[in-house]
């Protein structure tokens, strides 16, 4: 066969760098973080605003006198904002709604000060609009995060959170325990007023638990000995579960459309008489990683469509992976980001909105990170400098 002359390779290679050129441009325009600049920066990453809404902190609970509003709820809705916001404003212009009479401070932020004379959605959509994204972390309690999210979408905002099949299936504990088993996950066996399928097998448990279908972190949860004891507190909007022996810990990701990354497993310090949460260490080894990830991978693949944002999963590790369950899934940011935020190279925040990617690398040794619900932490045993 000839050799092409020059100008017939002139030609081929004009017509293949039109042909890149239209490919780059095409997929530019599909997906816009493909884009390239010559300067390696995007001047509209350099003026991104985000919204960034607390309930407790931002005025949800502005009608309550402060002595009402349960002080753990105070200490970790303030603590999980200082840490998430803080993070956010190393990479972009921050504005947070606050509670004046919380003497909140978190520096670096734009605070829209909440008017307890109007309502809060409209507050929080009217500062919210002005942003390029938002991220809410309220309860799932009464449907508030679920209520929330739907609001400020409904006005057009990019909320970073996950789909609303997925926050209603996952702030309803009886509508999680019924996926999760369907799906062959292991969860604790159930009891509820409606749905009693398990109800000879939670004889042989000889501790039980019952929550709040809707309930938050560790609130209202109550131990019993007596199956009776406990069947006679169980509610119409309560759940019965056997307890599960075992290490508590917990495991989160952070989802985009394309992509899911977990983070390091940690462990939950829970007391056992009456399961309140006293703060978390970690990050744990490589085993108790490895099961925890594989377990989490199979909960999540259990719940509706679509995953997005923050979702922390609770988990217990027993003797052997077999022994393994979930516990809940929490579709929002959870207490473990402000230890978090201390284990992991770069900003943890940054990877919400993928101004970060890529695999996560540790930078703490194990069990080296410790927290409390308030947001103190200590590296080793030194406290963190802006802890």
């Amino acid at each position: 066969m000839a050799c092409p002359d020059e100008n017939t390779v002139f030609a081929r290679t004009v017509f293949a760098r039109t042909v890149f050129a239209r490919t780059v441009f095409a997929r530019t325009a599909q997906y816009p973080q493909l884009a390239i600049s010559s300067d390696h920066s995007n001047p509209l990453e350099d003026h991104l605003r985000i919204f960034v809404g607390e309930f407790v902190s931002g005025g949800g609970l502005s009608d309550h006198p402060i002595s009402e509003i349960p002080s753990s709820l105070r200490r970790e809705g303030v603590a999980m904002l200082q840490a998430i916001a803080g993070d956010i404003a190393e990479f972009a212009e921050a504005v947070v709604p606050l509670d004046g009479r919380l003497k909140i401070s978190i520096p670096g932020v734009e605070v829209v000060k909440h008017d307890p004379a109007q309502p809060l959605w409209s507050q929080w959509i009217d500062a919210a609009s002005k942003c390029d994204a938002a991220l809410i972390v309220a309860p799932e309690s009464d449907g508030m995060l679920a209520k929330g999210v739907a609001m400020l979408r409904a006005a057009g905002i990019d909320v970073i959170a996950c789909s609303g099949d997925f926050l209603r299936v996952a702030s309803d504990k009886l509508l999680t325990a019924k996926r999760l088993h369907a799906a062959g996950v292991a969860h604790p066996l159930y009891l509820a007023t409606a749905d009693t399928r398990y109800e000879s097998q939670l004889l042989d448990f000889d501790r039980f638990v019952v929550k709040p279908r809707d309930g938050c972190g560790t609130q209202q949860i109550r131990t019993f000995d007596r199956y009776d004891d406990a069947v006679d507190a169980l509610t119409d909007d309560g759940i019965l579960q056997g307890w599960m022996p075992g290490r508590s810990i917990s495991i989160a990701l952070v989802a985009s459309g394309r992509s899911q990354t977990y983070l390091p497993a940690v462990a939950q310090e829970i007391t056992d008489e009456s399961c309140h949460y006293a703060g978390g260490c970690g990050p744990l080894d490589d085993d108790a990683q490895r099961r925890a990830t594989a377990l989490a991978s199979r909960a999540i693949s259990a719940m509706p469509p679509t995953v997005r944002g923050f979702v922390g999963l609770d988990l217990i590790l027993g003797k052997c992976p077999s022994e393994d369950c979930v516990i809940e899934i929490n579709p929002r940011l959870t207490t473990s980001y402000v230890g978090l935020r201390w284990m992991i190279k770069g900003n943890l925040a940054a990877r919400l909105f993928n101004r970060e990617k890529g695999r996560v690398s540790c930078k703490r040794a194990v069990e080296s990170v410790r927290w409390t619900p308030d947001g103190h932490v200590w590296l080793d045993d030194s406290v963190a400098q802006n802890a």
